[in-house]
């Protein structure tokens, strides 16, 4: 599996569709390297993952310009499909108009107060109230509205008792398989519970489900966030546990420390691919990472390849590793599994109930004569203005009693679960094509 991986894109609104914007030229040249790389590795990507800042200041014209870079620029460069992009916020993805709100402030302090060893016990509160949980997730939902296209919306644990068609779940969460038939699990953590002007080091908060990560036969895991653990301040939980059962650990937020090689898991941070011009070491940069299962001396071998990239004067150059090569390799030892003894148990992905938006393992990237999936018809179904999403929400009956307490993206992502579980999927596909050419959008 081959995954592209950035960061701390800080696209800005006064900059964006500007002739003069600043950063035009280096991400023509970043899409060059994508290509270039994408023939030098010799296949293509098959996701694309984002750990945070991809606005500058959380404003919805921040979001719309990613998203058409995205499809327009990054994806066909990789080779992958928009639908394969998995992200998380970052503090730049905080909407700052919202944040200045004087309740907010106050409530914000009142959180950060408290001592490391009370945070997890109150954060569990605010994110089970009604009023207090729009303290964390108010600032977001210009971010949760972009991230709702690629099915990696944050919620509060509100209203939920488990049956829902559309859990609640401050995170992010997606699973693919590997090459023998097992599973990456990758999980998307929130680290911008709380963040304003006063983010600072052991002041992010994380979300206390983020250390109670379960094992599971032929399962890798795979944790995104944005602040590394030296930034939470309720984080050595999460760091103990992500040692533990995580060997690939990705963040964003630091710009210039890029790998760290532990004996049982591989820590990468994407760099920044737009980091301010006014700082010291100005190095945008990117990663390309492979991950497959090996059988080495007979026994199963997770192996990490990694191609760290940095700009350097007019060009795009490798970062080697500690030995001078230009693949930073690495090799973890994994538990025997075996795919044929797991289905003859009945131990498949979706008997499971897993805090999942997709109910099947699904492949990141997919041939084009695939049938319709729940990421490909729900980012299509975006594409669509809202009044035309609830005309054909109504049309094929996949509204609800309750669905007005829904926010208008989390209602498309809940009908497009309703189809697949009626198996109406491919006809809702049928149906929002047909629109789209209808409106030419």
């Amino acid at each position: 599996m081959l995954l592209l991986h950035l960061s701390d894109i800080h696209f800005k609104k006064t900059e964006i569709g500007e002739p003069d914007d600043p950063n035009l030229a280096l991400r023509s040249d970043i899409i060059k390297d994508v290509k270039r790389m994408r023939e030098k590795i010799g296949k293509p990507s098959d996701g694309i993952l984002l750990t945070g800042d991809i606005a500058f200041a959380g404003h919805p014209a921040e979001y719309d310009f990613a998203y058409q870079w995205l499809e327009e620029k990054l994806c066909p460069a990789a080779g992958c499909r928009i639908e394969d992009v998995f992200v998380i916020p970052g503090n730049h993805d905080v909407d700052r108009n919202v944040e200045t709100d004087p309740a907010q402030l106050m409530a914000r302090e009142a959180l950060r107060g408290k001592r490391a060893n009370e945070v997890n016990g109150e954060l569990r509160k605010w994110m089970r109230g009604k009023i207090a949980s729009t303290v964390i997730f108010g600032p977001i939902q210009n971010y949760n509205r972009f991230a709702a296209k690629f099915l990696c919306p944050l919620r509060p644990y509100i209203d939920d008792d488990g049956t829902g068609d559309h859990p609640a779940r401050p995170f992010a969460c997606r699973d693919v398989p590997l090459n023998d038939g097992s599973t990456l699990r990758m999980w998307g953590f929130n680290t911008v519970l709380v963040s304003d002007d006063k983010d600072d080091e052991r002041r992010m908060l994380i979300d206390p489900a983020a250390a109670q990560i379960e094992e599971e036969d032929g399962v890798c895991h795979m944790v995104m966030a944005h602040h590394p653990f030296n930034w939470l301040k309720n984080g050595k939980d999460f760091e103990d546990r992500c040692n533990l059962v995580a060997k690939i650990q990705l963040f964003g937020h630091e710009h210039t420390r890029r790998i760290d090689e532990g004996k049982r898991y591989l820590r990468i941070r994407a760099g920044a691919m737009h980091p301010e011009r006014d700082e010291s070491d100005w190095k945008p940069g990117y990663n390309w990472i492979d991950i497959a299962v090996d059988r080495v001396d007979g026994k199963r071998k997770l192996a990490v390849k990694v191609w760290v990239r940095q700009y350097e004067t007019d060009n795009f150059l490798t970062v080697p590793d500690q030995e001078g090569e230009t693949v930073w390799v690495n090799s973890f030892d994994l538990p025997e599994w075996n795919a044929l003894d797991s289905a003859q148990v009945g131990t498949k992905i979706g008997e499971k109930i897993l805090p999942v938006l997709e109910s099947e393992t699904m492949p990141m990237s997919a041939p084009p004569s695939s049938p319709p999936s729940v990421r490909s018809v729900t980012i299509k179904f975006f594409k669509l203005l809202e009044h035309e999403q609830r005309r054909l929400i109504s049309q094929m009956k996949l509204d609800k009693s309750g669905d007005s307490e829904l926010k208008d993206y989390e209602l498309v992502i809940a009908a497009v679960k309703r189809s697949q579980e009626r198996g109406t999927l491919p006809y809702l596909d049928q149906l929002i094509d047909e629109a789209l050419k209808e409106g030419k959008h």
